[in-house]
């Protein structure tokens, strides 16, 4: 019996490992950079990638040559800049980036979202909490 144990094993290795070998391998990390709409230097670079906890995904945006004391707004959303579509995650979820006196300020935020490997998507930054006119915006491209 031992015997025919370790051919259904060594049977099941063969069938499943061309399988395993075959799926696509997901991408690590979501690269961005938001450009001021208006022709300003205002830049923000994102970043998203798989977080620490199952089917979470972490989100950075660093903001810099903005308007010192600007409180922005920002969300990481389906599509593109030129045909926006939803939020990705809960758009409650994201906190505002308060910009120091240097014209830098940081966000982050952890989306109870596992980390996508394809699809279209985008980060859109916008005035103030109160105007949501989109002042940046930048797609996102999956990095190799």
């Amino acid at each position: 019996m031992p015997r025919l144990r370790s051919f259904r094993i060594v049977l099941l290795a063969l069938i499943t490992a061309p399988l395993t070998a075959a799926r696509p391998v997901p991408h690590d990390v979501w690269i961005g950079t938001a450009i001021a709409v208006n022709g300003s230097a205002m830049r923000g670079d994102l970043e998203m990638f798989a977080g620490k906890a199952a089917n979470t995904t972490f989100v950075e945006l660093a903001q810099r040559n903005d308007a010192p004391g600007a409180v922005r707004t920002w969300r990481v959303r389906h599509g593109t800049c030129a045909k926006p579509g939803t939020a990705f995650g809960d758009a409650a979820a994201y906190p505002v980036i308060r910009i120091g006196g240097d014209g830098k300020g940081v966000g982050t935020v952890t989306l109870r979202l596992a980390l996508p490997d394809t699809g279209g998507f985008h980060v859109a930054v916008a005035a103030s909490p109160r105007d949501s006119r989109r002042v940046a915006c930048g797609d996102l491209v999956l990095e190799d």
